[in-house]
C-alpha cells in the first residue's frame, strides 16, 4: 500500500486570519458582481500556510496573503457533472482509458477497475442513480479543469483551498468521531497529531503514525466528515453512515459556509506539486510551481482513517498525475471576485 493515501498511483496560523468568516448567501450581490448560487464568498486575508513539525513539504510555515475569491460551497456532484457531459459530449479520462483506480469493499487495496468511470465508480455493475447528489469521482485533473472552464469557473489554488478549509481559524482541522459514534465537532482528540508519509506509489509500505514527532493536538479542531472508521482497510464500521462517498452537505459546514473540505473525496486544486515549493513560494496569491509531473489534491477522502493517512489534515498535501482517476477523488470550483 502507498504511504500517503491520496489514491493509488502507478507512477507516481503565528499570523492569524485577519478577517472574520463570512458565509455566502446565494444570489446576493458583492459590489458590482452577483454571487453565483452555491458559492461562498471567501474574504481576503493573511494566514500561516503549512505546518511545523509535520511532513517536509508542509514546511516552512509561511505567511500568505490572498485576495477575496469565490468557492463552491459543495463538491461538484454527479448531477452537476452529468449536466456538463450532456451539454458538451465530453468523454472523461477514465472512459477513454477503460478503467479507473478504485477501492472495492473487502479487497484491502486499490486496484485498476475495468469499466470504472464517473458513471460507474466501482465498476460496470455499480451506478450513480441513487448518488446524484454525491460528489463526482473517477475524474482526472484534466476532467475537473474542463468542467470548471465550462461552468465559467476555475479550480482553486492550493493556498486558496487551505485558507478556505480553515474557515477563518488559525488552527488546523481534523476529522473524527467521538465515543458515542456521533460526529465530534470542535473538540481535541487522541488522533489529532497524525501525519502520513508522501510516497504515493502502490508499492509503498503503510506509514504508521508517531504523535510524539508532530504538532500538539492544541493546534487542531475536529470537524464532522466522511472518513473510514474501523479496522483500515478491510472493516469500515460506517459510524458516519457511508462506506464510500456521502451526499454533499451531509455534515456541518465551516465558518465560511463551505462543506466537506475534509474527507468524502480528495479535491483537485489548480497547482502543480513541488515538494520544496513552500521554501520559495510568493507571499501573495501563490499559484504553485510553474510545471511538474503531479497536480495537488487536498482534504483526504472516505478512505482515510484515524490510524492511517492523516490526510484529512488541512495542511496535508496530496499529489497525482493530472490524467489519473480514482474513486475517492473529486473537486470543487472557485472563481475570482
Amino acid at each position: 500500500m502507498q504511504k500517503r493515501m491520496l489514491f493509488i498511483l502507478t507512477s507516481i496560523a503565528a499570523l492569524a486570519v485577519v478577517v472574520s468568516a463570512t458565509a455566502m448567501l446565494a444570489g446576493k450581490s458583492h459590489g458590482a458582481r452577483r454571487v453565483p448560487a452555491g458559492m461562498a464568498i471567501i474574504p481576503g486575508g493573511v494566514f500561516n500556510m503549512g505546518m511545523a513539525g509535520s511532513n517536509a513539504d508542509e514546511a516552512p510555515v509561511h505567511a500568505v496573503k490572498l485576495a477575496p475569491f469565490l468557492l463552491d460551497r459543495y463538491e461538484v456532484t454527479n448531477r452537476q457533472f452529468a449536466a456538463f457531459i450532456e451539454a458538451t459530449d465530453y468523454v472523461t479520462q477514465a472512459e477513454r482509458d477503460g478503467y479507473a483506480w478504485g477501492y472495492l469493499k473487502g479487497t484491502g487495496d486499490f486496484q485498476a477497475v475495468a469499466g470504472a468511470s464517473w458513471r460507474h465508480p466501482e465498476g460496470p455493475a455499480s451506478s450513480i442513480d441513487d448518488r446524484m447528489d454525491h460528489p463526482v469521482v473517477c475524474v482526472s485533473w484534466e476532467d475537473a479543469a474542463a468542467y470548471a472552464k465550462w461552468a465559467g469557473k476555475r479550480l482553486p489554488t492550493e493556498a486558496e483551498w487551505e485558507y478556505a478549509a480553515r474557515g477563518g481559524s488559525t488552527q488546523h482541522f481534523k476529522a473524527a468521531f467521538n465515543e458515542t459514534n456521533t460526529p465530534a465537532v470542535n473538540a481535541h482528540h487522541e488522533h489529532a497529531t497524525m501525519k502520513a508519509a508522501h510516497d504515493l506509489s502502490p508499492s509503498a509500505k503503510s506509514h504508521r503514525l508517531d504523535s510524539e514527532q508532530h504538532a500538539s493536538a492544541a493546534n487542531y479542531h475536529l470537524v464532522e466528515a466522511n472518513f473510514w472508521q474501523g479496522t483500515w482497510p478491510t472493516d469500515n464500521q460506517l459510524l458516519d453512515g457511508f462506506y464510500y462517498t456521502a451526499p454533499v452537505g451531509r455534515f456541518t459546514p465551516n465558518d465560511f459556509g463551505v462543506y466537506d473540505v475534509l474527507g468524502n473525496v480528495w479535491e483537485w486544486t489548480a497547482d502543480w506539486y513541488a515538494a520544496d515549493y513552500y521554501q520559495h513560494s510568493p507571499a501573495k496569491n501563490p499559484t504553485g510551481a510553474a510545471s511538474g509531473e503531479n497536480r495537488v489534491a487536498r482534504g483526504g477522502s472516505w478512505f482515510c482513517s484515524p490510524n492511517y493517512c492523516g490526510a484529512y489534515n488541512t495542511s496535508f498535501r496530496g499529489a497525482s498525475p493530472p490524467n489519473h482517476t480514482f474513486n475517492n477523488v473529486g473537486f470543487r470550483c472557485a472563481a475570482d471576485l
